[in-house]
């Protein structure tokens, strides 16, 4: 299945434009940001959160996407610093059944994955960043 096959949403179009969940993603994947720019093996990323190794083309460098409950499937996408820019992880969403979970449960699910890639990173990586113990 390529990117035209899917319906990719962000938070913002699931809970409208004035939600603050938005804003509250993007800070918590941020904060994570150093940890994840640690994974070398994405594959094994990839697998200890659950979740499959999948490329959508929009300059990420990987890309996974993690299935919750049927129809509703969250994608991380993770793009490296260069000389212009720092390092990203950007957060979407697809499935069918997408727009039928509240905001705050996704933020939730969100976070926690987020956080189990964290932990991935501290059981891998010799000398974590600190953020890897708050988790």
């Amino acid at each position: 299945m390529g990117l035209k096959d899917k319906r990719l949403v962000s938070i913002k179009e699931i809970d409208g434009p004035l939600t603050p969940h938005d804003a509250f993603i993007k800070r918590e994947a941020d904060l994570r940001k150093e940890a994840l720019d640690r994974v070398d093996d994405v594959s094994g990323l990839a697998g200890f959160v659950g979740a499959e190794v999948e490329s959508l083309g929009l300059g990420e460098h990987w890309g996974m996407r993690k299935e919750f409950f049927p129809g509703i499937r969250i994608h991380f996408l993770y793009t490296r610093a260069d000389e212009e820019f720092p390092s990203s992880v950007r957060v979407l969403y697809s499935g069918g059944n997408i727009k039928k979970i509240r905001g705050e449960d996704l933020v939730e699910l969100t976070v926690a994955c987020l956080n189990h890639m964290v932990r991935y990173v501290k059981e891998t990586v010799e000398n974590p960043p600190e953020i890897c113990s708050r988790v």
